[in-house]
């Protein structure tokens, strides 16, 4: 049986989706957080590049340096974020976590530990790992294509 990528991809959706419903109980505490998708990308951004800026996230999340402040600043003042002076060029901005931010990864963290004990330690760990690499290829393809 043969199957096309449109197929293929929207049984991949559907199984995201049902992913998304089936853990949502596990989910509900950072939920009421209530933060965009955006606003964690950005915190997991600035969670693993140390000394990022304002101007590398735009420029890596190809959005505009406008539309980057308005989400720093909505998360600044929620202390989920802090700016310190970069002492090269006192005009740029290094951003870090805030409290609030530190502890919402911190519980991103827990929820892995859970997500692992309950349901993930139950799969085959050699598949796990051929769905991280295809995830993994596919990003790459989307990062070559934007080039």
């Amino acid at each position: 049986m043969s199957l096309s990528y449109k197929e293929i991809i929207r049984r991949m959706n559907e199984a995201y989706e049902e992913f998304g419903i089936l853990i949502s109980q596990e989910t509900k505490k950072l939920d009421e957080l209530d933060l965009t998708i955006q606003q964690e990308y950005m915190l997991s951004y600035i969670q693993k590049n140390k000394q990022t800026t304002a101007n590398d996230i735009a420029a890596d999340f190809s959005i505009s340096k406008s539309a980057v402040s308005q989400v720093l600043s909505k998360l600044e003042k929620r202390d989920m974020i802090t700016k310190q002076v970069n002492p090269s060029n006192k005009r740029e901005y290094f951003l870090a976590l805030g409290n609030n931010g530190q502890e919402y990864m911190d519980s991103l963290k827990q929820l892995d530990e859970i997500l692992i004990d309950k349901y993930y330690s139950k799969i085959d760990l050699n598949e796990l790992h051929q769905m991280t690499e295809t995830m993994v290829k596919i990003n790459n393809v989307i990062r070559e294509q934007k080039k």
